[in-house]
């Protein structure tokens, strides 16, 4: 694989990068850069011990977007457009409008703040599911503190429809989690994959119906983290789950049932940890927040 350190398990995971991949660095001098998003051809993404949103496309190059940025770490877009971010420092999910406002999607429930939520995905639905481990209150850099006011680390949705107490704990009724973090869901939304940084493992979450909307159900493990542990994970059209790692990202092959470990195909390395990792809206391109560092390796044909 030219320009790429690639650890190949199975084949097919040639065919996932492009015969000239390279790892391009597009920015540097970060602090712990997390939150990759794409805004069109935009690339945003947080240094959270920095306090800062930056941003990066091929005309301008990288920038400080927004200075502070209240310590947000994961980011994602909507339907609309609109980016959301999971806030440290705001103890909330927050979106950003079009006409630039910043307004609060969920910072309470049960009228307890939540710790600090740390990443999120969209629903088809558009709902959004966020995690929410205590990053924000225990470490000094990545927050402002304060002290817990909810029992346990979670996972949250919050309804579409803006309901009055439309902010639920999806996680309640399952064993405890020291640290759930990135989110992904597969490509028919009947499991979440959700990320335990702490537990260093990959867990799966069958998606239910209940009367009062989707929940989670039946857990299993689906991936023990081969070098040190997940953080942000993507899914690709085809299922491939896609992990951050102290190594750079594994990727691995749709469980092939629920219950089921999957299998891990190859690992992709970067200079430094990975945290986090955003494919791009035309799914030619992905991008890497490591540690300092980000950078961006054109993909092979990831939809089949």
């Amino acid at each position: 694989m030219t320009g790429l350190e690639l650890d190949v398990v199975d084949d097919s995971v040639r065919a996932l990068f492009h015969s000239a991949a390279t790892l391009e660095e597009v920015a540097s001098g970060g602090t712990w850069f997390e939150g990759p998003a794409w805004l069109g051809t935009t690339l945003v993404w947080s240094d959270v011990v920095g306090n800062r949103l930056h941003a990066w496309d091929r005309a301008r190059g990288a920038r400080v977007w927004i200075d502070p940025s209240f310590h947000q770490n994961g980011h994602t877009v909507d339907r609309q457009g609109r980016l959301l971010a999971a806030s440290h420092g705001e103890r909330a999910v927050v979106r950003r409008e079009h006409d630039g406002r910043w307004t609060i999607v969920a910072d309470l429930i049960d009228g307890a703040r939540f710790h600090s939520p740390n990443d999120l995905v969209v629903a088809s639905d558009g709902a959004v599911w966020f995690t929410d481990p205590r990053y924000g209150l225990d470490k000094p850099t990545e927050g402002f503190g304060g002290s817990p006011e909810i029992d346990g680390t979670h996972v949250y949705r919050v309804d579409p429809r803006g309901m009055v107490g439309g902010v639920r704990n999806v996680t309640r009724h399952s064993p405890p989690m020291p640290a759930p973090n990135g989110l992904a869901f597969a490509p028919d939304e009947s499991v979440l994959y959700v990320a335990d940084s702490e537990a260093s493992h990959i867990l799966g979450f069958v998606v239910r119906m209940s009367l009062d909307g989707p929940e989670l159900g039946r857990r299993w493990v689906v991936h023990e983290t081969i070098h040190g542990w997940p953080d942000g994970i993507r899914v690709d059209p085809t299922g491939r789950i896609w992990s951050s790692s102290t190594a750079g990202v594994e990727i691995l092959a749709p469980p092939s049932a629920v219950g089921r470990p999957a299998r891990h195909l190859g690992t992709l390395h970067t200079p430094f940890t990975t945290a986090n990792l955003a494919f791009s809206p035309d799914l030619a391109t992905l991008a890497l927040t490591a540690t300092s560092s980000v950078f961006l390796v054109r993909l092979g044909d990831v939809s089949v």
